[in-house]
C-alpha cells in the first residue's frame, strides 16, 4: 500500500469511527483534474442520510486537517447498498449463508456463479449452486456481490 493510501484509510477510519460508523471500503480515482474518494460506510442497524451526512463531515474535516491531496478532490459518502459489493475477506464472513453472484477467471475464461455463499477460509470461498459446491479461490474472484432477497411474507 502506498504512503498516501495508508494515510488515507487512517482518515477515513478515524471520521467513520467519529461518525459512529463502520468503513465498509473505499477507493480514489481520478475525476478529470480532481482526486475522486469514494467511500462506503456501513453500521449493523443500516446507514440513514444522517449517517452519510455526520461521516462527510467528520472525514472532510480531518482531510482539510491533514490535506493528503496535493490538489482538489471529491468526497463522496454512501452506503454500499442491498447488493454491496465484496472486497475483503470480512465481507465474505458478513454474507455467509447469502445469495451472491461471483465472478472469477478460469483458464477458459470468465465463468459467473450464483448461488448460496456456503464457506469462507483459508483463502477461498465455497458457493453452493444447483448443481452442487463450487469451491473458488479469493485470488480468482474478480468482482462478487450479494444479490437482493425480497422477504417472504408470513401468513
Amino acid at each position: 500500500m502506498s504512503i498516501l493510501r495508508e494515510k488515507l484509510d487512517l482518515l477515513l477510519r478515524q471520521g467513520a469511527q467519529a461518525a459512529q460508523v463502520e468503513l465498509y471500503h473505499w477507493e480514489l480515482s481520478r475525476a478529470g483534474p480532481r482526486a475522486r474518494l469514494l467511500v462506503y460506510i456501513d453500521s449493523p442497524t443500516g446507514v440513514t442520510v444522517g449517517d452519510c451526512e455526520r461521516a462527510s463531515r467528520a472525514i472532510e474535516a480531518l482531510l482539510d486537517e491533514h490535506d493528503p491531496f496535493s490538489g482538489s478532490y471529491v468526497l463522496e459518502v454512501s452506503s454500499p447498498g442491498v447488493e454491496r459489493r465484496l472486497w475483503e475477506e470480512w465481507h465474505y464472513q458478513r454474507a455467509l449463508g447469502k445469495r451472491v453472484r461471483v465472478i472469477a477467471r478460469s483458464p477458459q475464461g470468465k465463468k459467473v456463479y450464483e448461488g448460496r455463499l456456503a464457506s469462507v477460509g483459508e483463502g477461498k470461498i465455497a458457493v453452493e449452486l444447483e448443481e452442487g459446491r463450487i469451491e473458488i479461490p479469493l485470488s480468482q474472484v474478480t468482482r462478487a456481490q450479494l444479490l437482493f432477497e425480497p422477504k417472504m411474507e408470513e401468513r
